[in-house]
């Protein structure tokens, strides 16, 4: 028989720490925040091992299904969103015969609800508390089941981008960038379950009903997951690369615009660096100006020097489609 860490009522629970419900043969205690204290509890009332227990309070991300013999210790993690922020959320449990033990962070949902669902619900407690096996599929099941919530708020990040990716006025450099971001922490926290959910099925001898097609079910539910972020990671590629190109063109372009104007002032260039020489030139200080075609006879002709070579070259410009 497993021992109780906490009254079914939760009453240490009300600041997030230990309670217990009994259904049957079967004992969920529930730990929230788990510090050194309840794990001291754990090591004393369930003699779990150490290393498992000190797992439970790791910050590394680790996934494991280990079989200790009269009790598996699994640690899964998956990904919750805070805000725009994707993080990662660790449950651990240890399972045996007639009693499931998890620890998670307070802030993870889907856990709680299950628990507070059992406490509050009989009809409830007795459908998810069929065996300690089955209560632990749920409990992974409705995590997985939080995951497309995760997925759809993305993929509206995703339409969003691509609703102006293809506009050359404005960039999406900064939503491309957090959406990658979210999409590789997708990709980083969904990869270890695919991976450690086959098994799941060890779980099997702590049950008398067959629950085989149960894990498989999450196991599918974990391959459309991770199939949508590699779609996902391909569209977000393809946007990068897409306003990278636009944002070259647009530079490109105003490179070319402005190239070409500062070739077109060329010649006006040439002629006042001559003209500020201190050489005698004609019309100009030294040599007297020019006054056939009145006071301004040599600015008239200095500003044609400038102006016909300018058009002659925005012509052949335009001829050769430069502009």
């Amino acid at each position: 028989m497993s021992p109780s860490l906490g009254p079914g009522s939760r009453t240490d629970a009300e600041r997030g720490k230990v309670a217990s419900i009994a259904n049957g043969e079967v004992t969920w205690t529930d730990i929230l925040d788990p510090t050194p204290a309840e794990m001291a509890m754990l090591a004393r009332d369930y003699h779990f091992h150490p290393l498992d227990l000190d797992d439970c309070l790791s910050v590394r991300q680790l996934t494991k299904v280990e079989d200790h013999g009269d009790y598996l210790f699994i640690t899964l993690h998956f990904p919750d969103q805070v805000g725009q922020d994707i993080v990662s959320k660790q449950v651990s449990m240890f399972l045996a015969r007639d009693y499931l033990v998890t620890i998670h962070p307070s802030s993870f949902k889907p856990p709680s609800a299950l628990f507070q669902s059992c406490r509050d619900d009989e009809k409830e407690r007795n459908a998810l508390m069929q065996s300690s096996a089955y209560l632990a599929y749920k409990i992974i099941d409705s995590a997985v089941d939080g995951l497309f919530s995760i997925l759809d708020n993305v993929e509206a990040s995703l339409r969003s981008i691509e609703a102006v990716v293809f506009d050359e006025v404005k960039s999406s450099a900064s939503e491309i960038n957090a959406a990658r971001r979210q999409i590789a922490i997708l990709r980083r926290i969904v990869y270890p379950l695919g991976l450690y959910l086959s098994d799941l099925v060890m779980a099997q001898k702590f049950s008398k009903e067959d629950l085989s097609i149960y894990f498989s079910d999450v196991r599918h539910k974990i391959g459309k997951v991770s199939g949508t972020i590699e779609e996902m990671k391909e569209m977000v590629e393809i946007y990068k690369d897409t306003d990278f190109v636009t944002s070259s063109n647009k530079t490109n372009t105003v490179l070319s615009v402005l190239t070409i104007l500062f070739t077109l002032t060329i010649p006006a260039t040439v002629i006042s660096s001559i003209y500020g020489m201190n050489v005698p030139l004609p019309g100009g200080l030294s040599t007297g100006p020019l006054e056939f075609l009145g006071p301004y006879t040599s600015l008239i002709f200095i500003l044609i020097g400038m102006l016909v070579p300018a058009v002659v070259m925005a012509l052949y410009f335009k001829r050769v489609g430069w502009f």
